[in-house]
Parts: structure tokens; sequence; C-alpha cells
């Protein structure tokens, strides 16, 4: 046979969802950050292990191609609109078929790849055929793939439609998020080390730290609250700048809820798509309340163009009208206080 550097390739595949904004978002580029250099630190990491890594939110993309860990460059993470699980697991299958070296009768190939795929919301695309064909073909066959939900916003019935191996992180909080990268990272470094004696197992059972929990089918989880949360894609009319806003479900008297504004993120870059507005999904205006101020102009206001983008605004007198700029069109126009609530586009999450 002639010779060859066989691999252990890492899939990472993470959920850029707008759901991720704020601290979750910080956390998961930190972490990744430091789990990549940690892993460096070991020599036999260096020597064998390689890694890709997808994203996905409005749609699913490889910003990194599988790649030996010496030459990983940790890439620019980008926040976006939705949850294309579905065309992710789609990709990586792609990625798999294209990237993984088949052992041949001349030489041995690559060993078999790990894939951890990390969620904190709901599918927002044709996922389950999809996820189907994957666990048959991928997770029962050619992969080890650990699903990963973080938060309290999965059914994670729809995690074992992909694989056999499902933890639940409690809290989507920076110290979790720690104590998650440093298990993934230790169970690398584990099988790099040990796979030419012992094989591996993907994750050690015995090193779960207290926040992750082992999900089975036999568990009866509670559903999660539909919209939990809702987002605004907003920019500031002084500085035109994209910001997300977002809202937390609040119950109110009578059994009605609405929408309580906790947040609002100033984003350099976002993946917004084709129907950010003209999206099908709406929210109404009465439903919202205290919203939190624009990050960039502090403006605690919001408006509606008439091309249907929100942006932020400045106070007035509610029996004056405001000659304003839209920052999605550009267009200027006179805006006035509405009198009823208005059906206004929100993110897909």
């Amino acid at each position: 046979m002639s010779p060859y550097n066989r691999r252990l390739p890492v899939y990472l595949l993470l959920d850029c969802s707008e759901s991720m904004v704020g601290d979750a978002f910080s956390a998961l580029n930190s972490n990744l950050s430091k789990m990549i250099s940690d892993l460096k630190q070991d020599p036999h990491n260096l020597e064998t292990v390689a890694i890709s890594i997808i994203t996905f939110s409005v749609n699913a993309r490889q910003v990194i191609p599988l790649t030996d860990l010496y030459s990983f460059q940790i890439p620019k993470l980008t926040l976006g609109s939705g949850t294309a699980l579905g065309a992710a697991l789609k990709l990586l299958e792609q990625c798999i078929d294209r990237e993984i070296v088949k052992t041949s009768a001349e030489r041995k190939g690559d060993y078999k790849p790990i894939c951890f795929i990390l969620t904190d919301g709901e599918p927002t695309d044709k996922w389950e055929n999809i996820a189907d064909q994957f666990k048959q073909q991928i997770s029962k066959k050619r992969s080890e793939v650990i699903a990963v939900a973080f938060g309290p916003d999965i059914d994670t019935n729809k995690l074992h439609r992909i694989s056999d191996t499902v933890f639940v992180v409690k809290n989507a909080d920076t110290t979790t998020f720690s104590e998650f990268f440093k298990l993934v990272s230790a169970s690398i470094s584990t099988a790099s080390q040990k796979i030419e004696t012992v094989g591996y197992r993907a994750i050690d059972p015995s090193s779960i730290p207290n926040e992750v929990v082992i999900s089975t089918l036999e568990d009866r989880r509670d559903f999660p609250i539909m919209d939990r949360f809702i987002f605004l894609h907003t920019r500031c009319s002084r500085d035109k700048k994209f910001y997300i806003t977002k809202y937390e479900k609040k119950h109110i008297q009578g059994g009605m809820h609405a929408f309580q504004g906790i947040g609002s993120y100033a984003l350099d870059s976002f993946d917004i798509g084709t129907e950010h507005i003209a999206s099908p999904l709406k929210v109404s205006t009465e439903l919202l309340f205290d919203s939190k101020p624009c990050p960039y102009c502090g403006n605690k206001l919001y408006a509606i163009c008439k091309c249907g983008g929100i942006h932020c605004c400045p106070e007035s007198k509610k029996e004056v009208t405001l000659s304003l700029t839209c920052p999605w069109c550009n267009q200027t126009d006179t805006y006035g206080f509405s009198s009823g609530g208005l059906d206004i586009s929100r993110g897909a999450g």
C-alpha cells in the first residue's frame, strides 16, 4: 500500500440563526476559538485531526472545508434568519462524499468522521425526509453523529430522527458553552490518541458535565413554547446600519400574550435572505411593548416604511409628522403616529 497520513475528520455543524443573537453567539465564537487553540496544543491532534465548519441559518454553507488542524484558521461566523437544518444535513452528506478519502486496495483511507450538530431552535426548512435519509446513510453507517440541543426551544424527538446520540445543554449561556466545548475538545483529543489501538467513542458518557444531559426517545420532555422569542430586522435611520430587536413572549390577563422587548443587537454582518421585508411571518405592533432603543443612535421609537422596512425613529409629539429617509429603500417620506396596530414582518428565528 502507498503511504497516506490518515486523518480523523471532524465536522462541526453550527446553528447561526438569529435566535442565537447576543450572549449565546458571543459564547459560541469565543469557545470555538478556544477549542481550536486547545486542540493545537496536542501533537497527536496536529498529526491526525482535520476540521470542517458548516453553518446554517437562512441557508447552509461550508465556511471551512476539511482542513488539517495545523493549518486551520478560525472563520468569522455570520448570523442569519431561519434554521435550515435540512439543507445543512444535505450539505454535510455531500462534503463527506467529496472530502473523505476512502480505503482502497492501494491504501487505507481516513478514519470514520465525527460530526457534531449544534442547534438551539426549530428547523424552518423541509428537513424531515432529508433527516430520515441522513440517519440511515450517514449516522448508522459512515459517521459518528452527535446532535446537541442548546436551550429549551427544541423538540429533541426531531434530533433523534438525525442520530441516536442526542445531548441537551440546559442553558445556552457562556459557562455552559465553555463546559460543552471542553467536552468536545477532550473527546477529539482522546479519539486522535487511541483510534489506532482501541478505536474510539465520540463522547465518553463519564466525562459529561452536569449542564449536559443525554436524551433518549423515552424522554417526555416538554414541547418548546411556540414563538418564545420573535425578532425584528431593523436599521438605524441615522447610520443605516443593521440591528436585531428581540422580544420575549409574556402572558397577560385573560390568557392572552404579548411580546416584551429584551434587547437590541448591533450586527456588522447578517445573512438576511431575500424575504426580509416580504416575509410571510408577521406580528402586530399592538402585541409589542417595551421596545429597546437603537444600539447605534439611541432612538427609542421605530417606524415602518411603505416598503415594509423597519427602522428607528426620533421621538416627537404625536400631532407632529416627521420627514424621514428609509435606510432600506432610501426613499424620503412623511411619517405620523399610527392610531392602531400594523402587521409587520418578523424574522424566521
